[in-house]
């Protein structure tokens, strides 16, 4: 049977200019909600991934030093001594992780990675602070019964992503610094800003993570780590182990 559908019903049925435009109208709007919220939600993931990452480092240092014959903390690895990877504390800990994952940051963009020149290859997110390594001065090696403060005492940090280092130095930090070296100081310390050039400051919304020597990690602003007046010794110093 033949049935005669009007005009009227098909303009009826079918939508409108004017209602594709709305319903594409509330796609959008909708979509500029959620890309932000999964934008976020996303970074907390990272930040959540980095940090479990520092915990595990916090454990794996300290298992190190109890294992080392002088109770040292692992050596950093000297690029301009000619140091090979077996000096990186990212090597001595190999055996003391169950991923190599933990040394990698999920938010670390570094174009550096996989570099074929050994000199601009980046092997870590976090770097060790070298006041504990034993080829750094002024300690010459940390052993965990030299620390003051392990609550407050920064053993790791994440690292600014143009870094190949594996390790920064905070006795070049301030001025002065707690360690004289002009040269030393201009390649770690940015006088203008009055913040270190190798650590990460704002890779996880204005704060980074740090690894404590008593096994926990936490996100700060640097400023809670690092204060001081020019001229004075730090008011805040959670660097130095002594």
């Amino acid at each position: 049977m033949y049935m005669h559908t009007s005009h009227a019903a098909v303009r009826n049925a079918a939508f409108t200019l004017i209602e594709l435009l709305v319903v594409i109208s509330i796609i959008a709007l909708l979509v500029g909600i959620l890309l932000p919220a999964l934008g976020s939600a996303r970074r907390a993931a990272q930040q959540s991934v980095c940090l479990s990452n520092t915990r595990q480092i916090a454990v794996v240092m300290q298992m190190y030093a109890n294992d080392d014959r002088d109770n040292f903390y692992p050596t950093a690895q000297m690029m301009m001594m000619g140091d090979g990877p077996e000096m990186s504390w990212i090597n001595q800990t190999k055996p003391y992780v169950e991923a190599l994952g933990v040394y990698v940051c999920p938010s670390d963009n570094s174009e550096n990675w996989e570099d074929p020149m050994p000199m601009n290859e980046r092997i870590t997110s976090y770097g060790i602070n070298a006041y504990f390594t034993p080829n750094h001065p002024p300690y010459q090696g940390i052993t965990p019964a030299d620390i003051r403060t392990p609550t407050q005492t920064v053993i790791a940090a994440e690292l600014i992503e143009d870094v190949t280092m594996d390790h920064f130095m905070p006795m070049y930090f301030g001025a002065p610094p707690r360690v004289a070296s002009m040269m030393m100081q201009g390649r770690q310390w940015d006088a203008v800003e009055a913040k270190p050039k190798t650590l990460a400051f704002d890779r996880h919304t204005n704060k980074a993570n740090y690894v404590f020597v008593d096994g926990h990690a936490a996100s700060h602003a640097f400023e809670d780590t690092w204060t001081q007046n020019n001229s004075s010794p730090p008011d805040t110093d959670w660097y130095d182990p002594k």
